[in-house]
């Protein structure tokens, strides 16, 4: 394999391991100077990489996160490193899920034995006074209420009599109850611990046996990457760190879309157009399109707003909460706002954030300066929409003006 086209295995490949949601590629960028420098070697003879290479189908559906890869453009080695590693991620992200279970599990079994603790030593005093109270009964014979009613010297004293009687027979009778609940309560929370106690038992051999595949296939990657050239080991590392970024940009991603402010409640209808400024055009609709550098098509979770100049106003395209201001990869300078009931609107690739974190924004308040910071062509405002952080079509809410 040539050095150039090990340059293409790693654009091709960097654009499927993009199974998140994606967005468009920037000047700056270490992978974007790779494409230019590919292209700017090519001479005018030669196809377009999309032409140059077979069409890649990577449209990767929603229900599954397996990686796919371009076979005819990877050593059989790497490709093997690349699988594993992708089985190594999925086993540890198990085996994390696993424990979180497990930690809640035991939490709800530490929670039940102290109720149930409390419920025990509860129902054991009320038995011995339940019990005391039939020894004292049995004790006193023949005598009857009647009785005690009978010896009463006065209307008063017999009315007194009588109250205590009821007193009495209504303390027994609850005695009777508050046993007999506390029993029913004991009998359902022993059932649910040892239904837990199960659950945490099977769950723990399951974290075990997968503790044991994710070892043995640790080992197995090891000794393919001992086995790359050190041109593969070099791509090796590359998409490692690629697929490293990505998680954490959407891990962050997730948690901004995530926060909920109690103050907010997004009431529907139209949002503003988050470009200030006449003349503005779409650039990339969302919806699968052809990469503007590669020609390979994926899906975009966007749309791009260009036809200004570096630095026209980004506006808040509806009130609520800014719950992302910052850096965040291939976005560059970006803006999440949270708008209430799971809306939350994404603005990137900005020359300036001009709000923070946590601030209450208006409709139509500048957020942002467009830029093209980041994983970006030319200046323009990538837009998303996601709904229970669901990148959902922007045309569903916002219209151009």
């Amino acid at each position: 394999m040539n050095m150039k086209k090990k340059i293409l295995s790693i654009i091709l490949i960097i654009v499927v391991f993009q199974y998140f949601c994606t967005f468009v590629f920037a000047e700056n960028s270490e992978t974007n100077e790779i494409v230019t420098n590919a292209i700017n070697n090519s001479t005018t003879n030669e196809l377009s990489l999309n032409e140059q290479k077979e069409v890649i189908d990577n449209k990767i559906a929603e229900t599954s996160d397996k990686l796919e890869y371009v076979q005819d453009e990877l050593t059989a080695s790497l490709l093997k490193v690349q699988e594993t590693e992708d089985k190594i991620s999925q086993y540890e992200k198990e085996i994390e899920e696993l424990g979180q279970k497990m930690e809640t599990l035991q939490n709800s079994i530490n929670d039940a034995s102290a109720k149930l603790a409390v419920a025990t030593q509860y129902y054991q005093e009320k038995s011995d006074l339940l019990a005391r109270r039939l020894v004292a009964i049995y004790e006193s014979g023949d005598t009857q209420y009647l009785d005690v009613l009978l010896k009463a010297k006065s209307i008063t004293e017999f009315i007194s009599r009588s109250y205590m009687i009821q007193e009495i027979a209504e303390y027994d009778s609850k005695l009777i109850d508050q046993i007999e609940q506390v029993k029913d309560e004991m009998d359902i929370t022993k059932q649910k611990l040892e239904n837990e106690q199960n659950e945490i038992r099977i769950i723990k051999s399951r974290s075990e046996q997968t503790s044991i595949v994710l070892t043995n296939m640790k080992t197995l990657q090891q000794s393919y990457i001992d086995d790359l050239s050190e041109d593969e080991k070099k791509i090796q590392e590359q998409l490692t760190e690629y697929k490293k970024e990505q998680e954490e940009i959407q891990e962050q991603i997730y948690l901004a879309t995530n926060r909920i402010d109690p103050n907010i409640q997004y009431t529907g209808g139209e949002m503003l157009w988050p470009v200030a400024a006449s003349g503005t055009v779409i650039t990339s609709d969302f919806g699968m399109r052809e990469h503007p550098i590669q020609g390979v098509v994926k899906q975009h979770t966007g749309i791009d707003i260009a036809g200004v100049a570096l630095g026209t106003p980004v506006v808040a395209a509806a009130d609520g909460v800014v719950t992302y201001a910052g850096w965040l990869g291939g976005y560059g300078n970006c803006v999440m706002i949270n708008h209430g009931d799971g809306i939350v609107t994404l603005y990137g690739h900005g020359n300036k954030v001009l709000t923070t974190l946590n601030k209450e924004v208006k409709e139509g308040e500048t957020i942002m300066e467009v830029g093209s910071t980041g994983n970006s062509t030319g200046p323009h405002l990538h837009f998303e929409v996601r709904v229970n952080g669901t990148c959902t079509s922007p045309w569903s809410f916002v219209k151009k003006p």
